[in-house]
């Protein structure tokens, strides 16, 4: 997983229907992106949010799924972020990194192998905190489905 940190870093894929949506919206689905992404076995999904200097991105290798998250300009009542890799199927986590400060970046990766997803499809999620736990915001990738 090592090699992947310089693709995480690499150069941007933007990708139409992906991005900070309201923390009500919990998946991309409900955000209205309701067609699954392209079938493949090796590939890099990343997203932006420039106003907050977020970069969001999720990588398929071999069969599996990694995010990962860069923060340079958290909003001020920001406490602490998880990266997410959620089930396009279900919309629930499959699993997530340790809370983290928002000074903290890169994030650290999230793994999970392919065969935990319904569908064999992910997303990757950032989700920012306040100092009451409560999300300020929710920002996802397009999907990913391994073939």
């Amino acid at each position: 997983m090592r090699r992947l940190l310089p693709a995480l870093s690499g150069a941007m894929i933007l990708a139409a229907g992906a991005g900070s949506v309201p923390v009500a919206a919990a998946s991309p689905r409900a955000a209205g992106v309701s067609s699954l992404s392209q079938t493949t076995n090796d590939a890099q999904r990343c997203d932006t949010y420039e106003a907050y200097g977020i970069r969001l991105c999720l990588a398929l290798v071999s069969s599996t799924f990694t995010g990962q998250a860069t923060v340079h300009a958290p909003p001020s009542n920001c406490a602490g972020y998880r990266v997410h890799l959620y089930d396009w199927a279900t919309a629930r986590p499959v699993a997530s990194t340790s809370r983290r400060p928002c000074g903290e970046t890169p994030s650290k990766q999230v793994t999970a192998d392919a065969s935990r997803f319904q569908q064999l499809t992910a997303y990757a999620v950032l989700e920012m905190y306040n100092s009451a736990g409560t999300s300020i915001l929710y920002h996802s990738t397009p999907e990913i489905t391994y073939s």
